[in-house]
């Protein structure tokens, strides 16, 4: 048996623009459909009249996705968990891997999801009224606005919990630009599966670009989604609808490698956040893992590194960290300062880590492995072991590991220990462990003797990870002074 190892209303100020003007963008050199950048404020009837006007508005949702993952995609996702810890004596890296946050932190803040979605109304309203369009251009604009809206919103309710609803532009200056936090059953209930349903209806079948939101990736959210709700019938039946696209696979394990830095080659992908340095600046990412010539605010934790090399066969190890530093170092903190996973990995085991300044990383958002783990939990849930194992062993086997044997597993729950343990390996980095921990109810009992540990290293009162309400985050602090109608998370201070 394996064991688990270890806004402001946001809108007031954003859509203070939209009294006068609407945030628009203007073409660049680049054609790029990803490297449109926001550049200039436009009024509604200089705006939304042509058809690309449509198409750099979507842009614009995109852009603004690219700023909601570029400084949390790992603080959000990993930094929590038992995947990384602080680097150096950074107060808010020690905040995050110890879970001492507070109103004031970064990562508490909620306004760069808001302005996406802010982005997303936008072309939810306007499109339609485009001419020149045709349908099935329309339509796939539209799926792709209301996936977005749906994505951002369900990030929303995994960190905070209870969020306001906005499913329109904040026009109107007589509007009050502030409301009180909607349940998240009500987001779940009123915006998201609503959103990516009609996403559904409307995204272009023909589509299959990873760099925007296709049918794959309107699928892969809605399993996400009801995994995270517990409805794993309709996680079965999404997935299903998924895997029978013929469109993804697991490549060989000689081909892993690209599924990071080469996404829109590899059939193991479904939807990539696309980075140019050029257009978009620097990726922030991949500073805090280690990209760059200036050192990480994260390194990895040395448990799940020992976890790494639980298995010589495992070709995911030498792939995703340095691991020629594991045994050589004397001093375990200076084991691996850099992750490697979306760097180019040289002959001889090094990787060529960007300058700060130029560092791009191509950051996965759904791929195929992904959602076939997901699926695995959920045919566990159901009761069809067999067919768990089956989807678990083909991932291993993709990783050069031996399969694993159902009858050594002895009920649901040391299933599910096998499939999580799994995914923390094959998705390490990619923003999924923190989620998985919390949706399986396992938060306190991973991450308690975790936290003890690291507190009594950094002489602090081991008081460890104990109390449920702090899974959520804090809602920062100009986020409720310029939103009085927002009430703070339980337990935090305002």
């Amino acid at each position: 048996m394996k064991t688990l190892n270890r806004f402001s209303h946001p809108m007031k100020r954003w859509f203070a623009v939209a009294t006068v003007g609407f945030t628009l963008l203007l073409m660049s050199a680049c054609e790029s459909f990803l490297d449109e950048q926001p550049v200039s404020d436009l009024s509604s009837d200089k705006f939304w009249n042509t058809p690309d006007d449509a198409r750099l508005g979507v842009a614009g949702i995109y852009s603004r996705v690219q700023s909601v993952f570029s400084v949390d995609y790992i603080r959000w996702g990993d930094a929590r968990s038992d995947n990384f810890t602080y680097s150096g004596t950074g107060t808010a890296q020690i905040n995050m891997s110890v879970n001492a946050l507070n109103s004031t932190e970064a990562s508490a803040n909620w306004s760069n999801l808001y302005k996406a979605i802010a982005q997303a109304n936008l072309v939810i309203k306007y499109v339609p009224k485009i001419e020149g369009l045709n349908e099935t251009t329309k339509n796939h604009y539209l799926a792709q606005a209301h996936a977005i809206r749906a994505y951002m919103y369900f990030f929303i309710i995994r960190l905070w919990g209870d969020a306001p609803i906005w499913l329109e532009p904040y026009e109107d200056i007589n509007e009050d630009p502030n409301r009180p936090r909607d349940t998240k059953e009500q987001v779940i209930q009123e915006v998201i599966l609503p959103d990516l349903n009609l996403a559904l209806d409307l995204v272009d079948r023909l589509e299959t670009n990873v760099w925007k939101v296709n049918l794959g990736g309107v699928l892969a959210m809605l399993t996400d989604v009801y995994m995270w709700m517990h409805d794993y019938e309709r996680a079965l039946e999404a997935s299903a609808r998924l895997m029978e696209l013929n469109r993804y696979n697991l490549a060989p394990g000689s081909q892993w490698k690209e599924l990071f830095l080469e996404p829109s080659t590899s059939k193991g992908n479904i939807w990539s956040l696309r980075w140019d340095y050029v257009q978009d600046g620097p990726d922030e990412t991949s500073r805090l893992i280690g990209a760059g010539n200036l050192d990480p605010m994260y390194v990895m934790d040395l448990a799940v590194i020992e976890r790494f090399h639980q298995d010589p066969k495992d070709i995911r190890a030498h792939l995703t960290f340095d691991s020629l530093l594991f045994d050589g170092a004397p001093d375990p903190n200076a084991r691996t300062k850099r992750l490697g996973k979306f760097a180019v990995r040289n002959a001889d085991g090094t990787f060529e880590y960007p300058q700060t300044t130029q560092s791009e990383y191509k950051l996965t958002m759904y791929r195929y492995a992904d959602i076939l783990l997901l699926r695995a939990e959920a045919l566990n849930k159901t009761g069809d072991k067999t067919g768990a194992f089956a989807l678990l062993n083909a991932v291993r086997s993709r990783a050069g590991l031996d399969p694993l044997d159902e009858a050594d597993y002895a009920d649901e729950r040391e299933a599910e220990t096998a499939i999580l343990d799994e995914r923390q390996l094959e998705l390490f980095a990619e923003g999924k462990r923190w989620f998985d921990l919390v949706r399986t109810n396992r938060v306190l009992e991973v991450m308690d003797p975790v936290v003890r540990e690291r507190q009594e290293i950094l002489g602090m009162t081991p008081n460890g990870f104990t109390d449920e309400r702090k899974i959520l985050l804090p809602i920062h602090r100009n986020v409720l002074i310029n939103n009085p109608k927002l009430e703070q998370n339980p337990t935090y201070s305002h």
